[in-house]
């Protein structure tokens, strides 16, 4: 999916939601927006018999100046939810991962990533949205 030179990984796990025990309410849509160079990503996984959504964007390294920074957003569009990543300079190549463990029902998900050549407040930014993954 994602070149794998240089490449960061930022991983991070946030308990969020409603609890959902045992097999896993289906989920609809999701998947992947964007070519390999800068491409958004949401997905279910099994984890022990409990169902999570997973964010995930990456980014191959581009030229666009110091200022440049990208970050990934994992979004409940249900409730507004969010959860933002640090923002990383565009000179590296990043893949950024979120594991939702607690899907709440009838939630609808998606991942963006945002690419910023000014770094300054995103103003401006390239966004690239994954398709929307209701759970």
């Amino acid at each position: 999916m994602f070149k794998r030179v240089a490449v960061l990984a930022l991983t991070t796990t946030v308990v969020a939601g409603g609890a959902v025990a045992g097999t896993a309410a289906a989920a609809t849509g999701g998947g992947c927006t964007g070519p390999a160079s800068k491409q958004a990503c949401v997905r279910t996984a099994d984890e022990n018999g409990h169902t999570h959504v997973v964010f995930e964007a990456g980014f191959d390294s581009i030229n666009a100046g110091a200022q440049c920074h990208v970050r990934m957003t994992a979004w409940d569009d249900t409730d507004g939810w969010p959860w933002v990543s640090e923002p990383r300079p565009c000179g590296k190549a990043h893949r950024f991962d979120f594991d939702l463990p607690n899907p709440t029902p009838g939630h609808v998900y998606r991942t963006e990533l945002r690419i910023a050549p000014s770094g300054r407040d995103f103003d401006f930014p390239e966004i690239v949205t994954s398709p929307q993954l209701t759970y």
